[in-house]
């Protein structure tokens, strides 16, 4: 069974049903439009023990040091197993989410190289949706 924490933005809640949609809601989603880090960090826990998180933020914040520490604090505080990072389509937020993944050997999965309208969503989820769950 994939059961999962679906945390973040807009891209999260995006992908968030997509794939509860393919598995029957498995997956907890915490995620609202426009959400930062800042914000994020705030959330209450929610005391579960999840297999994999699916991790969907940066894109409502200026790229740079103070997102990696926020992202960095985000990490440590959840979901020890499987961490897979969404990229945002923004290349500076991207690099700074990748070398936070990349300091803890988390996946990734790039948002760029799915088609979207606005350079900030995905044009169908249930392609990322496919990705993640492989």
């Amino acid at each position: 069974m994939f059961e999962c924490l679906i945390l973040g933005d807009s891209t999260g809640v995006g992908a968030g049903q997509a794939i509860n949609r393919r598995y029957a809601q498995q997956c907890d989603v915490q995620a609202v439009e426009r959400a930062t880090a800042a914000q994020i960090l705030t959330w209450r826990k929610t005391g579960k023990d999840y297999g994999a998180c699916v991790f969907a933020m940066g894109s409502n914040d200026p790229a740079g040091a103070a997102l990696a520490t926020k992202l960095t604090k985000i990490r440590t505080s959840l979901c020890f197993r499987r961490v897979i990072w969404l990229l945002p389509y923004a290349r500076p937020q991207a690099y700074t989410v990748s070398s936070v993944a990349a300091r803890f050997g988390d996946e990734t999965v790039d948002l760029n190289r799915f088609e979207t309208r606005d350079r900030i969503h995905p044009r169908n989820y249930s392609q990322v949706a496919s990705v993640l769950l492989r």
